[in-house]
């Protein structure tokens, strides 16, 4: 009876237990963040929650977010450094999602303050400072800020990239978006095809003392072609790198082809390339990426 009136207590003290006692999963509070250092660092933002009391609000023109995750980086030398969110990964395009990163710097007692964000690209640069611990935040977009539903409002995997930079680092943002009829494809097609586009990009120039030893592309949008009775859609987030030794690298594609609102195809993965143009790594499926699509053809259903 002893014993039973024990494991009545134990039962009765886990039921008493607060919810809230349950500890967070690594990287869901800022608490319990990630440790990261230079170079690549894994994550999955899938299982992440959002907690107002500690995750931001807004960026500019940006808000909603979900899935945050956080992680912790230590300078070890002040200077010049670039961290940079890539959440297209995946080889199948499953787990991708439209990211935006934070980047905070951590008082003396404990607080936080701001030292960027940013979206189209997730890429902040600043300038460290040795010993200051930042805290880098992963958050997903939410789908009224970004018009792409599918890849919004939810996590999953990425890399964080922290790259300390030895030399300057040249960016360069843009935003184009127009309408207007082509008269190639009207041409082309035999038919009235209007075209529009709405696309965000950055470019960076990573500089030494040597001279320039890194280009980084990063461009976002759609591109839309359409008749009288149909519509080809194009939706692309696609990150573009040449680090000057011979190859090139398109990451995470990916491209999203929709004809009259269904989806047509998608193109996603990684793709490596020298000089040339010849393939050096494929991950993923390119089949419109690398043989191209007859405009008309899907015009014409």
């Amino acid at each position: 009876m002893r014993y039973a009136s024990a494991l009545v207590v134990a039962l009765l003290v886990l039921m008493l237990l607060p919810v809230g006692a349950a500890a967070a999963e690594p990287g869901d509070e800022p608490a319990t963040a990630v440790p990261a250092t230079v170079g690549v660092n894994p994550g999955d933002s899938t299982n992440m929650t959002s907690n107002a009391a500690n995750d931001p609000a807004s960026c500019g023109e940006f808000e909603d977010f979900s899935n945050t995750m956080w992680f912790s980086y230590t300078a070890a030398k002040s200077g010049t450094t670039v961290v940079d969110l890539n959440s297209f990964v995946s080889v199948d395009g499953s787990t991708d999602f439209l990211a935006i990163l934070f980047v905070y710097a951590v008082g003396s007692n404990g607080s936080l303050t701001l030292v960027g964000c940013s979206a189209y690209p997730a890429t902040v640069t600043f300038n460290a400072s040795a010993g200051t611990t930042y805290l880098l935040l992963s958050a997903a977009l939410d789908a009224e800020d970004t018009g792409e539903p599918e890849l919004s409002g939810h996590g999953g995997t990425f890399d964080l990239f922290i790259t300390a930079v030895k030399g300057r680092v040249l960016s360069d943002r843009f935003h184009d978006s127009d309408t207007f009829v082509d008269e190639f494809w009207s041409e082309e097609c035999g038919t009235e095809v209007t075209v529009s586009f709405d696309d965000r990009g950055m470019s960076k120039t990573f500089l030494s003392s040597s001279g320039q030893r890194m280009f980084t592309f990063f461009l976002v949008g759609s591109t839309t072609f359409s008749d009288a009775d149909s519509s080809v859609t194009f939706s692309y987030a696609q990150s573009y790198r040449d680090n000057l030794v011979g190859k090139q690298t398109i990451v995470g594609l990916p491209q999203k082809l929709v004809v009259n609102g269904q989806i047509y195809a998608l193109d996603v993965g990684r793709l490596v390339f020298d000089y040339e143009g010849n393939i050096l790594f494929d991950a993923g499926s390119h089949e419109f990426f690398n043989q191209g699509v007859d405009i008309c053809a899907l015009l014409a259903g």
